[in-house]
């Protein structure tokens, strides 16, 4: 069982709890407005497509090379404090790109914002954990897993529309106010997270912070951490060539592949409720995730099999998508499970955003490296089946979390 016990309300403040959501997915609006109009970028700009390219994955460096200690400075803020900062850091980073004529003042937005970002998703998990109840906590960190895909969906779907009513300044600008929003109503929860505004951490967050650490010992964690990886890895091959893959595709022009692109990031969105709501049936965690990877895997497996028609192929997208977001919710509510106050919690939520983001920047790679032989899309199949495998065996190196506390 956690202890992370210190303050706890008597009764899940819910609102709070989607407040949390709601600032999470706000912040993965900078995930989804990037690709979207990354071609618009390329041309006002004047970016060669190496250049768009550090554009595109600076969010995956900056996650694989820091998310991981930023749960630290949950020794001296509380989780509000820290998601305020992050949103706050979030809007400087957008309000940096306006003025952008080139590479430079643009990547160094995209740098302030991946940032903002990683702050806010190391936080709002503590956020959430210090208003809710013992009973609810494993349920509200399972939701949190949708502000993921909610807020990269919504950027890709925004984004391309209000840029053609005025530009991508434009659409900065809207994204930014949303973000704004958010910020102001995580300062307007006061004392919403059990703590006030001047409370130093201390009294919940004993010892030396880097000893919070010594939470990655646990071996569970590995596991869950390398499922995340090979969830993303996945899912982020899927959504990065999907372009690509329906061009050419009769009757199909630009703007229904941006629309159907974005369909299937909004897909996962469905996979993260039936993840939760299996959870809350009583489905044991490794199960499920077992479930969703080998899905995924398969339906990959089949959607670039060579001669399968363009729409089923899309169909078996939709579907790897969907299956895959019951990983998510399993993934993130063990977090609570294995951790001892909310600096660990973060450490947690770091460590799993450290490793999801290895696999998106893994992902798109390795199914790339496929194509380089003969140009042909069914070389994509055996990525998917590398996938399976390596999903049964993580199935099969299964541990409880907490010997006797923490069942699968």
């Amino acid at each position: 069982m956690s202890t992370l016990t210190c303050h706890q309300p008597q009764s899940t403040r819910w609102p709070l709890v989607f407040l949390a959501i709601f600032a999470g997915a706000s912040g993965a609006l900078c995930l989804g407005k990037v690709p979207a109009v990354l071609g618009i970028l390329r041309s006002e700009l004047g970016l060669t497509l190496v250049e768009a390219s550090y554009l595109a994955s600076a969010f995956n460096t900056l996650a694989i090379l820091f998310s991981l200690f930023l749960g630290l400075l949950l020794t001296r803020w509380s989780g509000r404090q820290t998601g305020v900062v992050g949103l706050l850091v979030i809007v400087a980073g957008g309000a940096l790109a306006l003025p952008a004529t080139g590479l430079a003042m643009m990547l160094l937005s995209r740098i302030v914002e991946g940032i903002g970002f990683l702050l806010v998703s190391v936080a709002m998990p503590a956020f959430i954990v210090a208003v809710t109840r013992e009973e609810d906590k494993r349920l509200a960190l399972s939701l949190w897993a949708v502000n993921l895909p909610l807020g990269a969906a919504a950027g890709m779907l925004l984004t391309p529309w209000l840029t053609a009513q005025g530009g991508w300044r434009l659409a900065w600008l809207i994204l930014m106010a949303l973000q704004l929003s958010a910020l102001l109503l995580l300062l307007a929860s006061l004392s919403a997270d059990g703590l006030r505004l001047g409370t130093p951490q201390r009294a919940i967050n004993v010892g030396h912070p880097l000893r919070q650490l010594t939470v990655l010992r646990q071996k569970a964690l590995w596991r869950y951490g390398l499922a995340f990886t090979l969830y993303s890895l996945m899912l982020w091959a899927l959504f990065v060539w999907l372009p690509t893959m329906l061009q050419g595709t009769p009757g199909i022009g630009q703007s229904q592949i941006a629309l159907l692109s974005a369909l299937a990031v909004v897909a996962n969105i469905p996979g993260n409720l039936m993840g939760v709501w299996l959870l809350r049936r009583g489905v044991a965690r490794d199960r499920l995730i077992s479930w969703a990877l080998s899905l995924m895997a398969l339906c990959g497996m089949l959607a670039f099999w060579p001669g399968l028609s363009p729409w089923w192929a899309y169909g078996l997208c939709l579907v790897l998508s969907l299956s895959g977001g019951m990983a998510p919710p399993a993934i993130l509510s063990s977090a609570q499970g294995v951790s001892q106050g909310p600096v660990q919690l973060a450490i947690v939520q770091g460590f799993f955003v450290q490793l999801a983001n290895l696999g998106q920047l893994l992902g798109p790679l390795l199914l790339a490296a496929l194509m380089t032989d003969n140009g042909q899309w069914g070389n994509a199949r055996w990525l998917f089946l590398g996938c399976l495998l390596l999903a049964i065996g993580l199935y099969l190196w299964r541990r409880p979390l907490v010997v006797g506390q923490e069942p699968n």
